[in-house]
């Protein structure tokens, strides 16, 4: 009889249904030992690598969740800034014909009209704008005289007057313009209106006594520019004729204005009968017409002269016929003055050779946090240190023609 040891009985039992893939009497000490120190390490390392990343990731998407807003809302006010200075001249430029034709709003006074300030205070550059935009819901013509400027308009109800329930299309609390052709205009309220009398009140007394056969018609007059605020900025703000100030677009940093305008000067020619006609600018009168101020000769006004016994214009050449000349605030602050020199309120006859007006408007991002030191990058400088969290100011030119 064989005496088998217990190790070695022990060793057959574990071997009889050995562990899948181990062989027999393999001793397996592997499946106890752990991790060494290099493998330790480069566990660490990769996950420090995915946790920088990460980490990374989330702070670049935490910048643009902060920068993106601010980006959208500035890009947004520049454009509702451009909008509303596009729309207003648009809407002052279209032509109404008055009358006979030979009148017109574009030969009678200007509509568009680039101002240095909202006051219109002396400078050397056109930073806001005037616009008078006709409304032809109020059309009419004086049947009499003005006997004085605080007197009632007595307007003409068989000529070219609207058939409405009120007088002509015109109601109290209206804006509505008068002008006699020679350049004298006046804008106004209008204060009563009788239908009965045929009378329209203004709120105040006009510059001067309009003469039988000017016209009033209804208009919107607006002023865009520049409001100071107190963080440096400025806000776009339109003044209504009433003088109530709508705020457009805030954190404007800059409005810039370049006229251009028709370098030559308008051939003027007399008709058979009543006005001549001109290429731009007021119409020649006849040439017995007398001014009733008494400023000028007989047959002339602020933009003719008939020295020579023809109409011709008392605007300088600038260049040829077809070119652009820059016109600035001393161009139109020099004369000749419409209707005369000593007018309430006098304009310069060049305004009438504008044909276009290059708007630059500048805006910058609200909060201080988003923008850089001052440069050419920031004209109001702010508290941004890196350059991921700039948002630069944005700026636009608009290039807009001047319909006469």
């Amino acid at each position: 009889m064989t005496v088998v040891p217990v190790s070695a009985r022990t060793e057959r039992a574990s071997c009889a249904c050995p562990r899948r893939g181990v062989a027999c009497g393999s001793r397996h000490r592997g499946d106890e030992r752990g991790f060494t120190l290099v493998e330790l390490l480069v566990a660490l390392l990769v996950t420090l690598l995915v946790v920088a990343a990460a980490v990374g990731l989330a702070t670049v998407a935490r910048r643009s969740f902060l920068v993106e807003p601010a980006v959208i809302d500035t890009v947004r006010r520049l454009h509702a800034g451009a909008d509303a200075l596009a729309g207003a001249i648009a809407d002052a430029g279209g032509d109404h014909a008055i009358g006979d034709g030979i009148w017109s709003v574009a030969s009678s006074f200007p509509r568009v009209m680039p101002m240095t300030s909202l006051d219109n205070t002396p400078g050397d550059a056109f930073r806001a704008l005037r616009t008078l935009h006709v409304i032809p819901q109020g059309v009419a013509r004086l049947a009499v005289d003005q006997f004085d400027p605080a007197a009632s308009l007595t307007v003409d109800v068989t000529g070219r007057c609207p058939a409405v329930a009120d007088l002509c299309g015109f109601g109290e609390g209206d804006r509505a313009v008068v002008f006699d052709g020679r350049g004298a205009f006046d804008v106004f309220e209008v204060a009563a209106v009788s239908a009965a009398l045929a009378r329209l009140t203004p709120a105040s007394p006009l510059g001067r006594a309009y003469e039988q056969g000017s016209w009033v018609v209804t208009v919107r007059e607006d002023r865009f520019g520049l409001v100071a605020q107190p963080d440096g900025l400025h806000t776009l703000t339109r003044v209504t004729g009433a003088g109530a100030r709508e705020p457009l677009v805030d954190g404007v940093v800059s409005l810039e204005i370049a006229a251009l305008g028709a370098a030559h000067a308008p051939w003027q020619s007399d008709a058979v009968t009543g006005r001549g006609e001109s290429a731009y600018g007021l119409h020649p009168p006849a040439a017995g017409e007398v001014d009733r101020v008494g400023w000028f000769d007989p047959g002339s006004h602020c933009m003719t002269d008939r020295t020579s016994g023809v109409p011709l214009s008392t605007l300088a050449a600038l260049g040829p016929v077809g070119d652009l000349a820059p016109v600035t605030p001393a161009m139109l602050g020099d004369g000749p003055w419409c209707p005369d020199s000593g007018a309430t309120s006098p304009f310069d006859a060049d305004v009438f050779r504008i044909r276009r007006l290059d708007i630059t408007l500048r805006v910058a991002v609200l909060s201080a946090e988003f923008r850089g030191p001052s440069s050419t990058l920031f004209a109001q400088g702010g508290t941004a240190v890196e350059a991921a969290k700039w948002v630069t100011d944005r700026t636009v030119t608009l290039r807009l023609a001047v319909k006469r």
